[in-house]
């Protein structure tokens, strides 16, 4: 890492220089290498959620050996219905803070990478592919723009509830990739004929794609229900597919469709992990691939590292005061 190990004031990087400065090149390496660290046994990661009135607080804490940093994401809720979100990271020699990332958009950067690292590996990447997208919000949107640069898209099309957001995403895909999309009411027209089908739904905890939707696509990447309440692929969908891909154990545990799954016969032994199926060689998707993600402290921990390092290296973000010195024993 280039972020200065003897200057001791951390590096603060907004939101709008991570839009400015972070391409999707650097997240996608970023999350390749968190994928990897994961599957070494070089992150060791925990999860926290504190509610309280009016509001939670969860806490993503992660350690990566590999890289010589821990740190944690924290995120909240506030009576005022707003959401903040941070990530903190340490040198581990030293335990000195190395700066802090506004998160609100490395959520949806590490997101959309992984998946598109997944799917690049799934996938062959010069063939033209047909795109499925269901949901027109901001995490949709970033999963386009991340697999523009990794995936040939020769179609891309996309079905949500309402036709004014579908709308704005084919104006937001053609502005952000140049690429021309349509809009969908019926996800039966949408789905035909498509090679994959990238879900980011905030659905309320309502199932949206079934297995009798599905049959026909040969790899699915489902980035929604993240928790036990939240739901988007029925579980027939997990527990029948031909291979599952994970970005993290906890998965199991913590997805609603997950959790569905398991009652319909899906096993943990049936399920792979990310990062090790990216240390074996990529092979022909020959029946149905899912690739389902809730995310991971040790992506935001390494994505939040890698914009550290780029603003340090190409000086963006700024230097501010030492947060914290050691405690000295009197």
């Amino acid at each position: 890492m280039t972020l200065g190990p003897a200057d001791p004031h951390p590096l603060h990087v907004d939101s709008a220089a991570i839009t400015q400065h972070i391409t999707w090149d650097i997240a996608r390496t970023a999350a390749r290498e968190a994928a990897l660290t994961r599957a070494r046994g070089q992150a060791t990661t925990q999860r926290l959620t504190l509610p309280y009135a009016g509001g939670w607080m969860r806490l993503m804490a992660a350690e990566v050996s590999a890289l010589g940093i821990f740190g944690y994401k924290e995120f909240h809720l506030a009576s005022d219905n707003s959401v903040r979100y941070c990530v903190h990271v340490f040198d581990t020699a030293s335990g000195r803070p190395l700066g802090m990332v506004d998160a609100a958009k490395v959520t949806t950067l590490r997101t959309a990478a992984t998946a598109a690292v997944a799917i690049g590996h799934l996938m062959d990447t010069d063939a033209p592919t047909r795109l499925a997208v269901v949901g027109s919000g901001a995490e949709a949107l970033a999963g386009v723009a991340a697999l523009h640069g990794v995936l040939t898209l020769d179609d891309v099309r996309v079905t949500s509830r309402r036709e004014t957001n579908r709308a704005a995403f084919v104006r937001q895909v053609a502005r952000r990739t140049g690429l021309t999309a349509t809009g969908h009411a019926e996800p039966a027209t949408a789905l035909d004929g498509a090679d994959l089908v990238y879900a980011a739904t905030n659905s309320g905890g309502q199932v949206v794609l079934r297995g009798a939707d599905v049959t026909h696509i040969p790899v699915i990447a489902s980035i929604g229900s993240t928790l036990p309440n939240q739901r988007e692929l029925a579980g027939e969908i997990l527990a029948g597919a031909a291979r599952v891909l994970v970005d993290t154990p906890d998965v199991l545990h913590e997805s609603g469709d997950a959790l569905e799954a398991r009652d319909a016969g899906l096993t943990p032994e049936r399920v792979e992990l990310l990062g090790t199926a990216l240390q074996q060689e990529q092979g022909e998707v020959e029946a149905m691939t899912v690739y389902k993600s809730i995310g991971s402290p040790e992506q935001d921990l390494v994505l939040a590292a890698a914009i550290l390092d780029a603003a340090a290296t190409c000086g963006f973000g700024r230097r501010i005061a030492p947060l914290s010195a050691p405690k000295v024993n009197l």
